[in-house]
């Protein structure tokens, strides 16, 4: 199908690498604006574009309905391209991607903000550096901007599109942001360009296919929502959008008892599990989607926000608590959607403003107060885009103006809280996420140390914290005969001191509610709370049936639980090479040219450093102690290696008594020394001599950081260590594996022999307020770990000779 003549002039923007900021109505195709682009470049255009987008909602639902919509493009493509161009998604819910390596990846804003801090929400804590990277170089877009919160996810992805510019073109999309914030916006993303439609294109995208306009009449009660009221207007399609779940869950209850048989009433809010919720989805678009028989149904659907973008329905009367204006008209897309249909919304006064209002700051209370009295002057109006953005520009344009003002005013606080959340300082770290998705994974069972074996990957909820908070207030007073009530899980023994490669967790105790913010993951015991298909989350109800579960199908996050097969040094240097040029190399050629262009470094410096970082990761594995610990563990499991090879794995089957006894009993005689930092300390030389240090010694701490962190993401200090005597020889024997245009200016007489102790260990490493450094950093930590995963999956099952 043609492009509408804007979405021509986003594709033409977007593949001249300018930035784009797009306004244009709920149903005029702003996804196929931001991706026609993206596909293009990546099709016919792979060495001048890049090679991953990143579409960003707010909503998660949003995020299914674009992933399911693409996947099956991405089939089409396939067959007329030859070239695959693999979808992914990335939510809470669904966390098919947790390591953003697809080529096109629907993900929600936590999931992109958490990565970017280094503190993903959907990886254990000693992978807190590995999705950063996948971040720099990639088309982001930013759908529905008007929906992230103005106090945290506005300010800083805004900062992150600063630290990024220059990389990638990036785009935000709206339907509902003020003339004010648009061009607000567009200044402070210099060069953004504005795009807008006019209204003779608007009417020709309403009215395509020769269908008369579609028409909305809007109302406004007396009192607050109620189920009598939904039935007295209900006809055939009726739509109830309530601010809160449990409101929600309320309305529901009422119209389950007050409606006929013969009306069926559906809820569906954010706290279903996946398959449920798409489940009622499904039926949703099949009683009420574009090719719906909708004046056969007899259907009231009961929800919250979940539904303001994403599910593509039409009713004829959609109930809606009061929301702010922007909220409002994405909620009003859901009635008379489609060309020729006709509806009515209800707007309804509220007795509280959650969560859009939180005390003391009551500026969306008063914002959504004046969006009442508006358009009660308005009552009974046909309202088309014209007058929707009047309202958003006669309520919002003030506190647009505030909120821009106060970006700018606490800039130099937030890049102060950004720096040192990505240094690993998390405490406060959600003022600098989206409030209302600042969440956490709640599991219920009884027995939680059964999901130990990788509880990132138990089936959960996602619940916002500050929803949680207050369930666990009523979790902690309940009266119940449990043995436990709520526990969080512990990764404090998983951290910067550990580098077996196998996690450690382990459940806490939670006394006081405020506690939950401290963990990703919560378990509560089944006899205060459960889970039903039909109602989602209920907090408030124990002994149902649902327990949480590790899924058999797909492969576990701690895969490193494992087994390990005995390794060479050589033939894991070997390995990891390998996977580096397979699987990390070509997500890196775009981005790596654009970085050196930006920050002024030669040409082919950052793919160079990115081998370098491969090659040299485990030197620190060549010192004395680090190969006495390995030769003494493989004799005391009955394995025993030559003293002259040198070892950069031991055989290791977490399922084997003997072999964790003989770890245990090894490590009280021969502690096993750390190696990441130390390798780092010991090449440190090296690569300053193969760059260019007066111009790229950021590029070079980029990759001491990158070796020293590729086990413990905020390491800061080195131990003392002793390479053995042929560690030099060792070495050399691996640049074979290396292209030869890599290894010229390598000096191997500078390797750093012995440290005895180095306190200005951290001088050598990039900090975040290096701007360029810290991205090279984030893409070789990146490309590092992943090839280094890789190279040991590869090397299961080799024996030494």
């Amino acid at each position: 199908m043609q492009l509408y003549p804007y979405q021509q002039r986003v594709k033409d923007l977007i593949l001249a690498g300018e930035n784009v900021v797009l306004q244009a109505p709920t149903g005029a195709g702003k996804t196929r604006a931001a991706l026609a682009p993206f596909i293009e470049g990546f099709f016919d255009r792979p060495d001048s574009t890049p090679r991953k987008c990143l579409y960003v909602t707010p909503m998660r639902v949003l995020a299914n309905q674009f992933y399911a919509e693409y996947r099956e493009l991405a089939a089409r493509y396939q067959r007329l391209h030859g070239r695959q161009l693999d979808v992914r998604i990335q939510t809470g819910e669904q966390p098919e991607d947790r390591r953003f390596e697809g080529d096109l990846i629907f993900c929600t804003v936590d999931q992109f903000l958490s990565s970017y801090l280094m503190m993903p929400y959907s990886l254990p804590y000693r992978l807190a550096n590995v999705n950063a990277g996948a971040l720099a170089g990639a088309y982001l877009v930013f759908d529905e901007f008007h929906l992230f919160d103005p106090d945290a996810a506005l300010p800083t992805i805004l900062h992150v599109l600063k630290q990024l510019h220059g990389l990638a073109p990036f785009m935000l999309m709206t339907a509902t942001f003020s003339s004010t914030m648009l061009q607000s916006l567009a200044t402070l993303l210099q060069p953004a360009q504005v795009v807008t439609l006019a209204a003779a294109e608007i009417a020709a995208i309403n009215t395509r296919g020769g269908q008369p306009a579609r028409q909305r009449v809007w109302q406004v009660a007396d009192q607050p929502l109620q189920a009598a009221a939904v039935l007295a207007h209900h006809q055939h399609a009726s739509l109830v959008i309530c601010n809160t779940v449990r409101r929600a869950r309320e309305v529901y209850a009422e119209l389950k008892q007050q409606a006929p048989p013969e009306t069926e009433v559906l809820l569906l809010h954010s706290q279903f599990l996946p398959d449920d919720r798409r489940q009622i989805e499904a039926k949703l678009r099949s009683r009420l989607g574009v090719s719906a028989q909708r004046q056969q149904a007899n259907l009231i659907v009961v929800a919250t926000q979940v539904v303001e973008v994403g599910v593509d329905i039409s009713v004829e009367v959609l109930h809606t608590e009061l929301a702010p204006p922007a909220s409002l008209i994405q909620r009003a897309g859901r009635c008379a959607r489609y060309p020729g249909d006709t509806g009515t919304v209800i707007v309804y006064p509220v007795e509280t403003y959650v969560p859009y209002a939180f005390k003391p700051d009551e500026t969306l209370k008063h914002e959504m107060d004046a969006t009442l009295a508006w358009l009660k002057e308005r009552q009974g109006a046909v309202f088309d885009f014209d007058h929707e953005q009047e309202l958003v520009n006669a309520v919002s344009a003030a506190r647009d103006q505030n909120i821009i003002a106060g970006i700018q005013a606490d800039r130099l606080n937030r890049r102060a809280s950004i720096q040192g959340c990505l240094e690993g300082q998390r405490a406060g770290a959600s003022r600098l996420l989206v409030r209302d998705v600042d969440s956490r994974l709640v599991l219920i069972h009884p027995d939680p140390d059964q999901l130990l074996a990788s509880p990132y990957d138990a089936v959960g909820l996602n619940i916002p914290l500050y929803s949680l908070r207050s369930m666990g207030k009523d979790w902690l007073q309940r009266p119940t005969d449990a043995p436990w009530r709520v526990r969080r899980l512990d990764e404090s023994d998983a951290g910067d001191q550990a580098e077996s490669n196998r996690p450690l967790y382990r459940w806490v105790d939670v006394h006081d509610s405020k506690e939950l913010a401290q963990s990703a993951i919560i378990v509560v015991h089944p006899a205060l709370a459960g889970y039903s298909a039909h109602e989602g989350f209920s907090p408030e109800t124990g002994n149902l049936p649902f327990i949480s579960t590790l899924p058999p199908a797909r492969p576990l996050i701690d895969r490193p639980r494992s087994s390990l097969y005995v390794e060479t040094y050589a033939e894991h240097i070997q390995l990891v090479l390998d996977a580096f040029q397979e699987l990390a190399l070509p997500e890196l050629r775009f981005v790596a040219s654009a970085l050196e262009c930006a920050a002024g470094w030669s040409p082919g410096s950052v793919l160079r450093a990115a081998w370098l970082a491969c090659l040299f990761h485990d030197v620190g594995k060549l010192s004395k102690g680090w190969q006495q610990w390995a030769h003494a563990y493989q004799q005391a499991i009955g394995q025993p290696v030559a003293k002259t090879v040198a070892l950069a794995h031991t055989t290791f089957d977490f399922q084997n008594p003997t072999h964790r006894q003989a770890e245990q009993q090894v490590s009280r005689s021969t502690p096993r020394p750390r190696h990441a930092a130390e390798g780092a300390l010991a090449v440190a030389q090296v690569l300053a001599g193969a760059f260019n240090i007066s111009s790229e010694k950021e590029l070079v701490q980029a990759i001491l950081t990158a070796i020293a962190r590729h086990h413990a993401p905020f390491v800061q200090d080195c131990q003392a260590f002793s390479l053995v005597p042929e560690a030099g020889n060792l070495i050399q024997n691996t640049l074979q594996f290396l292209p030869a245009e890599v290894t010229h200016s390598l000096n191997l007489n500078a390797l750093w022999m012995n440290s005895h102790h180095h306190q200005q260990f951290d001088e050598l490493l990039i900090k975040p307020t290096s701007r360029y450094g810290w991205i090279a950093y984030t893409l070789l930590a990146r490309a590092l770990r992943r090839a280094d995963q890789r190279g040991t999956e590869m090397g299961a099952g080799q024996t030494l000779p």
